[in-house]
């Protein structure tokens, strides 16, 4: 009987241990993306990107932007600065504004001089991504 209840803990031990290594650390990659903030840029808010393991492939949070003051965007991941992830930018009206996918190629940067105060929608999705995990820092330059 103690062989088997030690069997069975260890199995519930080993698959404990999978999940774990398995979940998004987002909070190593605001650390990264804090950093990665052009100088005169103030730190305004950090945004988490876990996907889940690809069962979630798109994540949307809203923010209110200030008429007359730069913003900026930088997107750290596991598969390596803004590998497989996308932010992009819409308005009120859900029209695009900026995205970090340009030309084929992931930016891990973006900056937009915002010209109406209001609530917009900063998107996360994922494209080729291994790890479907990161974060992003929103910093802001009056």
């Amino acid at each position: 009987m103690k062989k088997i209840f030690l069997a069975i803990t260890f199995i519930f031990a080993l698959f404990t241990v999978e999940e774990a290594s398995a979940q998004c650390n987002a909070e190593l990659y605001v650390t990264k993306s804090m950093k990665e903030l052009n100088p005169g840029f103030q730190f305004s808010k950090s945004y988490r990107i876990d996907g889940r393991n690809g069962t979630r492939r798109k994540i949307e949070y809203t923010c209110v932007l200030a008429k007359d003051t730069s913003y900026q965007i930088t997107i750290s991941g596991k598969d390596g600065g803004a590998q497989g992830l996308i932010s992009t930018l819409y308005n009120a009206k859900r029209r695009k504004i900026i995205s970090s996918f340009y030309n084929n190629r992931f930016l891990n940067t973006w900056t937009y001089k915002c010209t109406s105060t209001g609530i917009y929608y900063l998107s996360f999705t994922f494209k080729d991504s291994k790890s479907y995990c990161g974060a992003a820092v929103l910093g802001f330059k009056r």
